[in-house]
């Protein structure tokens, strides 16, 4: 009998699973009592010599497994001090973690309908519902991705399917230039086919067109304005200008992607305007939202919606519950004007796996370029059915209005500086001291432990602060955030 098949495995996780559970409650309760540091560990070198990771020859005992998992929790980031506001995610909710379990239990693949039925079913529905939240109509579609890289990758990937009836599905970026020389006469570099976006874009976006086969050189950054948008007319200029010269050195634009919700200022590009700009130079419009998308689940009448204004109008959009909306990593979207976009022309490559008409879009698989899929949908589900549309979207309220009311708290500071600033403001602060530099600052929150905050350089060339405001943070760690960085330091 096989070493891990030797008792069943209910007995197993009765016995494992009670300890394990225990331990990993006692390290939660640690983080939110406050005695827990945002930084475990003052510099990279000090951590690598904390703990021993190796691999042994013959397999532990039982006590020494749950030690060293107990280890691993006490190493590791606590996201339940509330302190760490370093990355664009949180603490999660309990019922997501509850997810992550039964996922594990159901080792299931969301490849096929049959090896995972209601997993199917259950991603189905959280794609519709999403499409429905951002302005879709009956024939949108979506799927789960292992992450906003990879959701901005396959948009681009299907972007790129749609031209010419799909010869870069054949052929790939040789078939595509191709077509552009022979169809609308191109020539040399001017046939290449090339990516708009923002210059406050996320690096996805490069890694995206080499993952497509493109290369970092086809993606044209377009100008921010000074609130970290899309300039609009910068964008039009340049597809005016790039189309004109079919030998333009800049290759030929077939894809805009625009931000909501850019990784430092937490601006929205102006979609609806970029939306005309794509319709009239016949555009792929891709929207990488995976940070602001959830503001969707505001009320349509809230003002603080209108920030996804025209969002409807894009042909794929990017959104991650796993940053705003307390899923576990990681679950991210992408979603899809036209579900048609997601259906191979067949299934001659997979008919070993794959037993239903692709058209019938039963199989989640038919739809990427991969293969096993996890039932990260499944977290997703469980949040929404716990909290509802509405909770959701209170959560989002409620993190606007305190990061109104730090914005205001920060004015009130002589000895920081506010930097630029998205408008209207979401939940990004950029802060800098006057009597510093960023990154003494920052070495100093380092040492300190108590706060977790990461720093960014932005167009004017200065570094800032980047202060995240998560929804579910209480507001006395700001309050005690701004006594260390400009009240005295005295927390």
């Amino acid at each position: 009998m096989t070493p891990l098949g030797g008792e069943p495995a209910s007995a197993e996780l009765e016995r494992l699973g009670a300890q394990c559970l225990a331990t990993a409650t006692e390290w939660i309760a640690y983080g939110e009592s406050g005695e827990a540091r945002a930084v475990p560990w003052p510099s990279v070198d000090a951590f690598r010599a904390s703990m021993d990771v190796r691999l042994p020859e013959q397999g532990v005992d039982e006590s020494s497994l749950l030690e060293k998992m107990r280890a691993i929790l006490y190493n590791s980031v606590n996201p339940w001090t509330e302190r760490f506001l370093e990355k664009l995610y949180s603490a999660p909710a309990v019922v997501s973690i509850l997810g992550d379990m039964l996922l594990g239990v159901m080792n299931a693949s969301v490849h096929v309908f049959s090896a995972s039925p209601i997993l199917t079913m259950i991603e189905e529905q959280c794609a519709a519902a999403l499409c429905e939240r951002v302005g879709y109509g009956p024939q949108a579609d979506g799927i789960t991705m292992p992450g906003g890289a990879a959701s901005n990758t396959l948009g681009v990937q299907v972007a790129l399917l749609q031209k010419f009836g799909g010869v870069y599905r054949r052929g790939g970026v040789y078939a595509l230039m191709k077509a552009y020389r022979e169809q609308h006469g191109r020539v040399e570099r001017g046939a290449y086919p090339a990516i708009l976006t923002s210059a406050s874009a996320h690096f996805s976006i490069a890694r995206a067109a080499v993952a497509a086969g493109l290369g970092t050189d086809a993606v044209v950054h377009i100008r921010t304005d000074a609130h970290g948008r899309m300039d609009v007319r910068e964008l039009e200029r340049m597809c005016a200008e790039m189309q004109a010269d079919a030998a333009h050195p800049q290759g030929v634009p077939l894809i805009v992607c625009a931000t909501s919700g850019t990784t430092v200022l937490g601006a929205f590009d102006d979609v609806a305007a970029i939306a005309e700009v794509c319709r009239k130079y016949d555009l792929w419009l891709h929207v990488d939202a995976s940070w602001g998308g959830a503001a969707a689940f505001l009320p349509h009448d809230a003002p603080e919606r209108s920030v996804l204004a025209g969002l409807e109008n894009a042909h794929s959009i990017t959104i991650n519950p796993h940053k705003l909306l307390g899923v576990t990593h990681q679950c991210s979207f992408l979603l899809v004007h036209d579900k048609s976009v997601l259906i191979p022309p067949s299934h001659s490559d997979g008919g070993y796996l794959f037993h239903v008409p692709a058209e019938d879009a039963l199989d989640m698989a038919t739809k990427t370029l991969g293969c096993g899929r996890r039932g990260d949908a499944l977290k997703f589900y469980l949040v929404w059915l716990r909290y509802g549309t509405q909770g959701l979207g209170d959560h989002i309220a409620h993190g606007l209005r305190m990061a109104q009311a730090l914005w205001q708290r920060l004015q009130r500071i002589p000895s920081l500086e506010l930097g630029p600033h998205a408008d209207p403001l979401f939940l990004q602060i950029c802060v800098r001291p006057r009597e510093q530099s960023v990154r003494a600052l920052h070495a100093q929150l380092q040492a300190h432990g108590q706060f977790a905050v990461d720093y960014a350089p932005l167009d004017d060339g200065q570094e800032y602060l980047r202060l995240v405001v998560h929804p579910r943070t209480p507001w006395h760690v700001y309050e005690q955030l701004l006594a260390y960085l400009g009240e005295g330091r005295s927390y």
